[in-house]
């Protein structure tokens, strides 16, 4: 029953995608909510479920493609520099992909596994971009996430105080393993809840976290302040999931917001901004006398803490030269190590590596790998640019933008460590919508920022002048 739900659910959003694909990103943000619950009421529980949003994607993708005339061309009139850094990367990638290509018979599939795994981020990054009509689409956007996934996250409070232990849609029994880690004499149990990994539903509560902050800090009432209790409630199944690269996700984004504002001239902001954070640093404290100090959840986040630089130079540094070291220059291909590659039955070297600039160095080599950090590097200077416009001009949206890239930032943080949760396509594609929609606060109708009166020159072109005004 619940594997014909599924299916039902993925084929229908996906047809309503298809002829209204803004009404399609929605519902695949509820897809994403209930299909790992459904997942492991399904006998087995099998893998190819965790793909249930990708068909919805895919069909928002096609109709935004056809419905906006110029999906590329818009994009690229405002960010030139972002649809260049592609285009290089492309080139720079053809080498992984030949390799890739020589393993032997069904190699292929590993190419055009490796591919869509790259293509679907940056596809979701120009999707996000032509999103929004009006500012108020972007707090819809974030507020159906929030409420959709706040209310799974209840999953961790009751797999931790062991209510109904016998149901399948709770913890990782479903699927036939226990997480458990030992470490300096604690043992730590990773709590999934409703999903199917510590992992996912670390990174759920910390997005969850940080969003509904973000909701509050854009709200222009006092019911608005109410998202800080929904953010404060995503803390307790941050702490439980023990996956402490999600909890540090919290940190990085407070300090890449007050940067952010900081750097632009807006210093005075960060006070205010400090204030808002009371309730959800209030939570805290409530939650850690709540289980106990003295509880493994809480020792493993305060006791582990030179561990956690560590692995971080280790991940972050050491893995990139020990990648080149035993890969070479041209690395092992593209798609070789990507995470979902070991369940295509073709031929393919094995690796180790955890962290995203690991794999990708190891499936690109030095010369992909070059044109991946000049496409992160253009975008995030697309990234800095937007925000600075808007924080400068104390634009109407300049909260969201800040809040959106401070978002992004942390997300780098964590994948810096380990990129196993980018596996997630939802993850993956929902990251890369995010980014795409604080790039279109560069849109004059989404920034409330109205464009220059047009001169003779640019009068025959107003968004083409945007554009240009941009790049200046």
């Amino acid at each position: 029953m619940a594997l014909y739900l599924l299916l039902a659910l993925s084929a229908a959003f996906a047809l309503r995608s298809l002829v209204a694909w803004r009404t399609g990103i929605l519902l695949m943000i509820g897809l994403a909510a209930i299909q790992d619950p459904l997942r492991k009421l399904v006998p087995g529980a099998p893998s190819w479920l965790a793909l249930a949003t990708v068909p919805v994607f895919m069909a928002a993708l096609f109709c935004s493609i056809s419905r906006c005339r110029a999906w590329w061309g818009d994009f690229k009139k405002f960010y030139p520099f972002i649809s260049d850094a592609l285009f290089f990367l492309c080139l720079l990638s053809m080498p992984a992909a030949i390799i890739s290509l020589s393993y032997g018979t069904g190699s292929w599939l590993l190419t055009i596994f490796g591919a869509f795994s790259y293509s679907i981020i940056f596809l979701a990054v120009i999707t996000g971009f032509h999103y929004a009509r009006k500012p108020s689409d972007v707090r819809t956007l974030l507020a159906v996430y929030c409420l959709a996934h706040g209310i799974m996250l209840s999953g961790a409070a009751l797999q931790y105080w062991k209510f109904f232990p016998d149901w399948l849609a709770l913890g990782d029994k479903a699927l036939g393993f226990h997480w458990l880690r030992q470490i300096y004499g604690l043992d730590i149990e990773f709590i999934s809840g409703f999903y199917r990994s510590g992992d996912v539903m670390g990174w759920h509560a910390a997005a969850v976290c940080i969003i509904a902050f973000i909701l509050a800090m854009t709200g222009t009432t006092t019911k608005s302040r109410a998202w800080l209790f929904l953010s404060g409630l995503a803390v307790f199944a941050l702490i439980v999931c023990g996956r402490r690269k999600m909890v540090y996700m919290l940190p990085v984004f407070v300090i890449s917001l007050g940067w952010l504002y900081w750097q632009a001239g807006r210093q005075a902001k960060v006070w205010s901004i400090a204030g808002l954070m009371i309730i959800p640093l209030t939570s805290v404290w409530i939650i850690s006398d709540l289980i106990g100090e003295q509880s493994s959840s809480i020792r493993y986040y305060t006791e582990t803490r030179d561990e956690t630089l560590d692995r971080f130079q280790e991940q972050g540094f050491r893995a990139l030269y020990d990648t080149y070291d035993q890969s070479g220059f041209f690395g092992e291909g593209l798609g070789s190590a990507t995470p979902g590659s070991q369940n295509l039955n073709v031929e393919r070297p094995r690796h180790w590596q955890e962290s995203a600039p690991s794999r990708i160095l190891v499936e690109l080599g030095v010369l992909g790998t070059t044109g991946f950090a000049y496409v992160m590097l253009s975008i995030v200077r697309g990234l800095w640019r937007v925000t600075r416009q808007q924080v400068r001009k104390r634009g109407p949206q300049a909260q969201y933008v800040a809040g959106l890239v401070a978002f992004f930032l942390a997300n780098v943080g964590s994948l810096t460590v380990s990129g196993q949760i980018l596996a997630d396509p939802f993850i993956a594609v929902f990251l890369g919508l995010l980014v795409g929609v604080a790039l279109s606060f560069a849109r004059p109708e989404i920034s409330g920022v109205p464009d220059p009166a047009p001169t003779q020159k640019t009068a025959l072109s107003g968004r083409a002048g945007a554009g240009l005004n941009l790049r200046r």
